[in-house]
């Protein structure tokens, strides 16, 4: 007997019991995306300090960052996560939000999952009264540089972050949500 696959897909706020899961997550789809780049012990550096346990379980408990998941009834298949802008910016950004994650499972690349996350991310930050939303991203993912300029980001400067001992370079990006709105 051939089981049917589960193809429904639903998005929701997180909550604080989501945290093992989006820990997983995390660790599962950094590593499956730029595994390649690293050696284990810088790999493994990173995902403990930016995606273990306590951590994710301390953001999800924080009111200023908010997480959407993407899920079906059997996986967890993304997430994007929101929050205070902690980029080293060159300019004040006193009324701004930062995209700290937007992360997808590599087999739902591709179908408009992340896209449905980063939309939520333009809308919630202009329903918190953002005026900007800003972002890192690695300087060498042109495909993810690509979706963010066709959704209005400009790249503002680069800075440097460490993924245990590799520096990489990261551009900054920034959408001006008063445009987003008026458009």
């Amino acid at each position: 007997m051939v089981q049917a696959r589960d193809i429904s897909l639903r998005f929701r706020d997180g909550k604080p019991e989501d945290a093992p899961r989006i820990s997983d997550l995390g660790r599962q789809t950094f590593a499956e995306t730029f595994g390649h780049i690293y050696s284990k012990a810088d790999l493994d550096t990173y995902l403990e300090t930016y995606f273990s346990l306590e951590r994710v379980s301390r953001d999800l408990n924080d009111p200023d960052i908010e997480y959407r998941i993407a899920e079906t009834s059997m996986n967890m298949v993304g997430y994007a996560k929101i929050g205070p802008v902690k980029l080293p910016l060159t300019r004040d950004c006193k009324n701004g939000l930062q995209l700290h994650r937007l992360y997808v499972r590599e087999t739902r690349q591709g179908v408009g999952v992340g896209g449905i996350l980063l939309s939520w991310a333009i809308d919630r930050s202009s329903e918190r009264g953002a005026e900007e939303l800003c972002l890192g991203v690695w300087s060498n993912n042109q495909h993810a540089i690509g979706v963010y300029e066709n959704r209005g980001f400009t790249s503002e400067g680069y800075y440097d972050i460490n993924v245990g001992r590799t520096v990489d370079r990261e551009l900054i990006m920034s959408l001006k949500l008063k445009a987003v709105i008026d458009a």
